[in-house]
C-alpha cells in the first residue's frame, strides 16, 4: 500500500495523527505489503518524539508478551529497541534530516519484515500433537492466550534469532542507553556476538 492507503489503513486524516499505540501495532503487524515510502512519509510527517515514544511502548509490550524463560530473543528484542529508538532520537537536522530519517526507516522496515514474516519460532504442544511453526508476532499472541487459557506450548527461538545489528544502528542504541537510561541491565547482544554466548551488560 501507498502512503494514502497507509493512512486509510491506520485510520488517520494525516501522518501527524501518527500518536497512538494501536497505530504502531498495526503498522508493524500488518500482513499487508507497505511501501517503504509510505513509511517514510508517515515518519517524516509525524510528530518527532512521538516515534521513539511509541517505539518504546510497543516494544515493552511485545517484550511482556513473550513466555517466560524466553532468553536471547528477549535479549534481542530488547537491543532492536534499542537501536531503533536510538535512531529515532538522534535524527538529525538540516541536510542530515533526510539521510538519519532512512535509516530509521530502513532499520524500521527490516525489523517490521523479520518480526511478522521471516523469524521462525518452533511451538511445541504439551498435549503432544504435531509441532508447529509461527513468525515471533504470532507466537507472541500465542503465548498471550495461553496465559488467558489457552493451549500450551514450549517454544523454541532458535529460528528467530538471525537478526543482525550493524555497528552504525549499534552506536545509536548506546547513545540512547547513555542517555535516557533504556538499558536497564538486560542482558542484550552486540554484533560481534555470533555464536550465541550472552554476557551481561
Amino acid at each position: 500500500m501507498d502512503f494514502y492507503e497507509l493512512l486509510e489503513y491506520l485510520d488517520l486524516e494525516s501522518a501527524a495523527e501518527f500518536e497512538y499505540f494501536e497505530a504502531m501495532a498495526d503498522l508493524v503487524e500488518s500482513d499487508e505489503y507497505i511501501e517503504q515510502e509510505a513509511v517514510y512519509a508517515l515518519f517524516e510527517g509525524a510528530e518527532e518524539t512521538m516515534i521513539p515514544e511509541l517505539l518504546e511502548d510497543y516494544f515493552e509490550d511485545i517484550l511482556e508478551g513473550l513466555p517466560e524463560d524466553a532468553g536471547e530473543i528477549y535479549s534481542l528484542l530488547h537491543q532492536i529497541k534499542m537501536s531503533l529508538i536510538g535512531l529515532a532520537q538522534n535524527r538529525g537536522q538540516g541536510i542530515d534530516a533526510e539521510s538519519d530519517l532512512r535509516r530509521l526507516v530502513d532499520e524500521f522496515c527490516r525489523f517490521r519484515q523479520w518480526y511478522s514474516e521471516e523469524s521462525d519460532v518452533e511451538l511445541t504442544p504439551d498435549d503432544g500433537s504435531g509441532v508447529l511453526h509461527q513468525c515471533l508476532r504470532d507466537a507472541i499472541t500465542t503465548s498471550r492466550m495461553q496465559r488467558l487459557g489457552g493451549d500450551s506450548y514450549r517454544y523454541s527461538f532458535e529460528g528467530a534469532l538471525d537478526y543482525e545489528l550493524d555497528s552504525y544502528t549499534m552506536s545509536f542504541a548506546e547513545l540512547a542507553a547513555a542517555e535516557d537510561g533504556y538499558n536497564d541491565g538486560a542482558i542484550v547482544f552486540t554484533p560481534e556476538e555470533d555464536d550465541g554466548v550472552r554476557h551481561d551488560n
